[in-house]
């Protein structure tokens, strides 16, 4: 026996209305993500325009500081502090510059450590008598008569 098969159509109308359905809820969809990417933004903007005026305002303070701290350092100011306290300071001479090498060893061929060994009255090392070279007699006599 032959059955009736209906073929079961839908309707124009059903497949149209899912279609607009679908597209509408997209539409949604987008305009939900588009709205939450725009709140986000604008929170991230405030926050970094909020972040430069205090970078603003921290420049302005260390250049605030920095001209202070110039004009502390002047050669006049300085003076007037080291008088305000009593102190007495002035370049070194040249005999008493040590020069230290890398190691932190006293550099060769100084006489300014024989001189202040000899003046202190502590015996003069081996290494102090190495630093006073042969060549140079003239710093060895003079270096003798500053002791006497």
């Amino acid at each position: 026996m032959k059955r009736n098969r209906r073929v079961k159509r839908q309707s124009h109308f059903a497949l149209n209305t899912m279609h607009l359905a679908a597209l509408v809820v997209s539409a949604f969809i987008v305009l939900m993500a588009y709205w939450w990417l725009d709140t986000r933004c604008g929170a991230i903007a405030q926050d970094i325009g909020s972040a430069e005026k205090v970078l603003a305002k921290l420049d302005a303070e260390l250049d605030r500081e920095a001209m202070k701290w110039n004009e502390l350092k002047t050669p006049e100011r300085l003076e007037a502090a080291l008088a305000q306290h009593g102190l007495d300071m002035h370049n070194p001479g040249p005999d008493q510059v040590i020069k230290m090498n890398a190691d932190g060893k006293v550099a060769p061929r100084q006489m300014s450590v024989v001189r202040a060994q000899r003046r202190n009255g502590s015996p003069v090392s081996r290494t102090a008598q190495d630093t006073t070279s042969k060549r140079e007699p003239s710093l060895k006599r003079s270096a003798r008569r500053v002791v006497r």
